[in-house]
């Protein structure tokens, strides 16, 4: 059980990503997130000091968290399609509907720091993403949907296809057709190309 500390912890963050979520990463300060969270500023300098630290929490927490629900998914679920579909369905609605997304977000913030030297953060968010994708492509070729010597390829074309179409909404929208088009594509390579059939 969470001690009291983590409880709290866990109440900045879960407070802090709505304001990011509604702000973004430059409009934040962090009298927004104490007024958030409606606890003392001593009470959150305790567990964060700046803004870009509670971001990074935040981003840290959300892609952790999306990581451990895909492989509780892959384990409960041996229908690898239905695994595909509730990924590309769920990229779909964060695409469809920024203002609930932490994308935004996440561009001021690699923006705000595109000089800063350590690239932890941003290859450890890409690598998460990337290891979600993998986890379910690898749920394919473990159930006889992927050839195993595409898996790669197949999980990179995915990433970079969605960043393409976070690019797209983020500068001038993107529409529910293309998004269909574009996941349909991954799908009828998958499974027709493979010579699966969606067996």
């Amino acid at each position: 059980m969470p001690t009291k500390s983590e409880r709290k912890r866990e109440l900045i963050l879960d407070r802090a990503k709505q304001v990011f979520i509604r702000r973004g990463f430059n409009g934040v300060t962090m009298k927004d997130i104490i007024a958030e969270c409606e606890i003392s500023r001593g009470g959150v300098y305790v567990y964060f000091s700046s803004v870009d630290e509670v971001f990074v929490e935040v981003i840290n927490r959300h892609n952790q968290a999306k990581l451990a629900e895909v492989k509780q998914t892959v384990k409960e679920n041996t229908d690898f399609e239905a695994v595909l579909d509730d990924y590309f369905h769920m990229q779909k609605e964060r695409l469809l509907h920024m203002e609930d997304s932490l994308l935004l977000a996440m561009f001021e913030f690699y923006i705000a720091n595109k000089h800063n030297p350590d690239k932890d953060f941003f290859s450890g968010t890409f690598n998460t993403i990337i290891n979600v994708i993998t986890k379910i492509i690898d749920h394919g070729v473990n159930t006889g949907h992927v050839k195993h010597g595409n898996a790669a390829i197949l999980a990179n074309n995915i990433l970079y296809c969605i960043k393409g179409l976070e690019t797209q909404a983020m500068s001038y929208g993107v529409s529910e057709e293309l998004i269909d088009m574009q996941f349909g594509f991954y799908k009828e390579l998958i499974f027709k190309r493979e010579g699966q059939s969606g067996q």
